[in-house]
């Protein structure tokens, strides 16, 4: 009587798991016709290949197959398809999963054989393992394929490529490298980035020693010259920026990028700065930040006019770095709301999907790990128009998080309340009041800790709302007269926002209610933060924010700072401009400004 209850499928599902047997074949196939892209048919179909495998049933293996993730499935195919005779592709297949610079499951076995078997596993194939595998770090699996090449020469090469993985310093001293071939150089430039990897100086050293020597490519001159210039970087050498100048402009990649930036700013070199950023990024560096910092570039290099023009156009976007370019020329911030309106048909349509009634059910029967599994999946194959159409339904079920992450995927990020919802006002507000804090500032924490996912936890074990690590709750509780009875009253939004606003505050007021700080000691703990702040003198906000030594806190800063101001926004509060709001860096109990 329940086979029209959205959660039909998990009854079944259950039912058909726990008793999963090769005598359950009409049943499993039964359901995965009826539920055929569904997440638990998804689960059940892995969990029978599973045991198809087991029991060597490859004919009924090879019909229920579909395309599969794990890797072990992967291979268990191969298997089958040898097994009965259609070996079609295998040879291909089985290649692809040979050519990975990892260990892969014994269940890879039969496909390697076939291959060896058809003289695929030849020593230029293994070789191109070995070097893989070494690339990765796997020298231990680089010894083992080592043991299969036929060539003793190769053999013995590819065991000096591992002895020079561990002791790259040592191993070029050996009598192998006097002299000069294709196969050396391999060596020779991967003990280079070894040793300038721990210690750039050395590796700097022994490379110029060995230019000479051997006839390197502008390829591999290139890439040695990146590798030093980033672990310069890295290691905070003191010719660092040099370093990186050397990079050469077809060997510069996202790291490079982003080291040239950082420590641009961080040592004042803005004219290596303007002249790296002179055009586009060629990585993923976000254009937005990599403009800004042209301008400020040409700003410190007393180019004002030049630098206005990028201000300006800054200026126009809803971003951190727009609104500190606007804060530049004094302008009011850009929000750009623009709010999704779907059509009844694409409302009708997205609410049919028997994905999200499911998920819906889960949500409404407090099943909430179950609900974004099922979400996960059925959102796969949105197209981002969809994605959005999502976004408004969830939200409208109060499922903020889940609407958050779908414009994400979306790319679609200009509905700001749905991107920056108002769950919890009264508790926000009553808390903000109650510790002296601007309410946008909770909400700021909330948004960037945990985009309002009440049961969040993270790896560290922070819980909630506010993401609150139990021994800060506990403790915090105790300064603040409360009690907390169990670490899990952590997940309850009352009790989270309760103790995260009293840590909030405890964070500003130990760092002079300076906003960047705070958010800087909430995220990283404020021991790192007075670790990173000037010896003396002073660091300006936007320098000191974007040198943060954790990538996690100078990303967690700078969207905390942006959505306190969007959230003034959405609380109709007059915005405080970032130029106010994000304090100067200056030396334990200093109070100069820049």
């Amino acid at each position: 009587g329940l086979e029209n209850y959205p959660l039909y499928t998990y009854f079944r599902h259950h039912e058909l798991s726990r008793q999963l047997t090769k005598k359950s074949e009409r049943e499993v196939r039964q359901f995965l016709a009826a539920y055929d892209a569904s997440v638990l048919a998804t689960r059940l179909r892995r969990q029978w290949l599973k045991l198809l495998s087991r029991e060597r049933q490859w004919d009924v293996f090879l019909h229920d197959y579909r395309p599969q993730t794990d890797v072990k499935l992967k291979c268990d195919h191969l298997s089958a398809r040898i097994a009965v005779g259609a070996l079609e592709g295998v040879l291909g297949d089985a290649k692809a999963l040979w050519l990975v610079g990892k260990s892969q499951p014994g269940e890879c076995d039969v496909a390697f054989k076939f291959l060896q078997t058809n003289n695929v596993l030849d020593d230029h194939f293994v070789w191109q393992r070995i070097r893989l595998s070494i690339e990765n770090g796997k020298s231990s699996l680089a010894s083992y394929l080592a043991r299969q090449l036929k060539s003793a020469d190769l053999r013995a090469f590819a065991n000096i490529w591992v002895d020079a993985h561990k002791s790259p310093e040592a191993t070029l001293k050996r009598s192998y490298f006097a002299q000069d071939d294709v196969q050396v150089r391999e060596i020779v430039l991967h003990a280079i980035k070894r040793i300038a990897r721990s210690d750039v100086k050395r590796g700097s050293d022994r490379w110029a020693k060995l230019l000479d020597r051997y006839q390197f490519s502008d390829t591999d001159r290139g890439l040695v010259e990146r590798v030093i210039g980033v672990a310069a970087a890295r290691q905070g050498h003191s010719q660092r920026i040099a370093y990186l100048d050397k990079i050469t402009r077809p060997f510069v990649d996202d790291t490079t990028e982003r080291y040239r930036i950082r420590e641009g700013i961080k040592t004042n070199s803005w004219a290596e700065l303007e002249r790296w950023t002179e055009r586009p990024p060629v990585g993923t560096t976000a254009l937005l930040r990599w403009r800004y910092w042209r301008a400020r570039a040409l700003q410190f290099l007393d180019r004002d006019q030049d630098a206005n023009v990028i201000f300006a156009e800054l200026a126009k976007e809803r971003d951190y770095y727009g609104y500190l370019s606007a804060d530049h020329l004094g302008l009011a911030y850009q929000m750009n709301d623009r709010p999704i309106v779907p059509t009844a048909v694409e409302l009708a349509d997205l609410r049919a999907r028997p994905g999200i009634i499911r998920a819906r059910e889960l949500v409404l029967s407090d099943m909430r790990f179950e609900a974004r599994r099922e979400w996960v999946h059925e959102i796969e194959s949105l197209t981002p128009r969809q994605l959005e159409i999502a976004a408004f339904v969830v939200n409208g079920w109060g499922w903020h998080d889940r609407a958050i992450l779908a414009l994400g995927k979306a790319k679609a990020y200009d509905d700001l309340s749905i991107r920056f919802p108002l769950p919890h006002k009264d508790l926000a507000r009553k808390y903000a009041a109650k510790r002296n804090l601007d309410v946008a500032d909770i909400y700021s924490i909330i948004r960037t800790e945990s985009a309002f996912m009440t049961d969040a936890r993270s790896p560290a074990g922070a819980l909630g709302l506010m993401q609150l690590m139990p021994a800060t709750g506990r403790e915090t509780a105790r300064r603040v007269g409360g009690r907390l009875k169990n670490v899990r009253e952590l997940l309850e939004p009352t009790k989270n926002i309760m103790l995260g606003s009293a840590y909030l505050q405890q964070v500003l007021g130990s760092f002079g209610d300076s906003f960047s700080l705070a958010a800087a000691a909430y995220n990283a703990g404020p021991s790192h933060v007075k670790s990173w702040l000037p010896k003396s003198g002073c660091v300006p906000a936007d320098i000191w924010i974007d040198t943060i030594p954790f990538t996690e806190t100078r990303r967690y800063v700078r969207r905390a700072a942006f959505y306190a101001t969007v959230y003034q926004w959405r609380l109709h509060q007059e915005i405080k401009p970032l130029a106010a709001r994000l304090t100067d860096a200056v030396p334990k109990g200093g109070n100069q400004k820049c």
